[in-house]
C-alpha cells in the first residue's frame, strides 16, 4: 500500500467545504450538502421502528432500503469523487495499484466526518473495514439506547459494498460514466458485492465491523 492516507486525509479536511449561497459545495467534481448527521439518523430509524412494528417483512425490506441508499451514495459520492481533479491532485500521484484506489478513497471518508474508517483486509474477493465512532452507531446510542435489532450502520453499509463494486465489479479505474445504466450493472444483478454489519457499537461491541463478499 503506497498512499499516505494521513497525508490524503488532512489535504481533503484542508478544502473549503462550506456551502454556497444556495446551500450547495461544489467540490469533486459534485454538488455536496452539509447534511446534519441527527436529522438524518432521526428519519432513518423512525422508519427502521415503524417497520419493525409493522413485522419481520416490513423490517427486512426497511434494512434493504436503508442499505440502498448506502449503494446510491457510494456509487455518485464515492464514484465521483475518484474520477475528480482533486483526486487527481492528491491521490492519484500516490497509487500504484488498484488497491490503492481503496486505500485513497477510504483516507478521504475519514476527512468527511462519518467516523475514522480503516482497511483490515481486502482482496479482489472480499474488504473488511472498521470504522470508530460511525455516526450512525453513535446517534443510535444517544437516541435509542443499545439496539435489539443488530447493527445499525445502514448507509456504512451500502457505502462498503459500494465501494467494492466499484472498483472490483466494475471498474472506476477506466473512468466509467456514472449514470443510471451503469448503477444497474454494479447493483443491478447477483454478480457483485454484497455487505454485512458483523458487530456494531450500538448492538454492544467496541467499533462497527463490515465485511463485503462477491456474491
Amino acid at each position: 500500500m503506497s498512499v499516505d492516507g494521513r497525508a490524503v486525509t488532512e489535504a481533503v479536511a484542508g478544502l473549503p467545504l462550506a456551502g454556497n449561497e444556495e446551500g450547495l459545495i461544489p467540490a469533486f467534481g459534485l454538488y455536496l450538502t452539509r447534511h446534519y448527521a441527527p436529522y438524518y439518523n432521526a428519519v432513518s430509524y423512525a422508519y427502521l421502528h415503524h417497520a419493525r412494528d409493522e413485522g419481520d417483512a416490513s423490517l427486512a425490506k426497511a434494512r434493504a432500503a436503508l442499505v440502498e441508499a448506502g449503494h446510491i451514495c457510494a456509487f455518485n459520492t464515492f464514484g465521483g469523487i475518484m474520477l475528480s481533479q482533486e483526486w487527481e491532485a492528491v491521490v492519484a500521484p500516490m497509487i500504484e495499484e488498484r488497491a490503492d484506489w481503496m486505500y485513497g478513497i477510504v483516507a478521504v471518508v475519514n476527512a468527511l466526518g462519518w467516523g475514522r474508517w480503516s482497511v483490515e483486509d481486502l482482496s479482489q474477493d472480499e474488504m473488511r473495514i472498521a470504522v470508530a465512532d460511525s455516526y450512525e452507531s453513535t446517534g443510535y446510542l444517544a437516541e435509542h439506547g443499545e439496539s435489539e435489532l443488530g447493527g445499525v450502520c445502514f448507509l456504512a453499509t451500502g457505502g462498503v459494498a459500494g465501494l467494492m463494486n466499484l472498483l472490483y465489479h466494475g471498474d472506476i479505474t477506466n473512468r466509467p460514466a456514472l449514470n443510471p445504466t451503469y448503477y444497474a450493472e454494479l447493483f443491478g444483478n447477483d454478480a457483485g458485492f454484497a455487505a454485512e454489519e458483523i458487530v456494531c457499537r450500538a448492538a454492544g461491541a467496541d467499533r462497527c465491523e463490515f465485511v463485503a463478499r462477491r456474491q
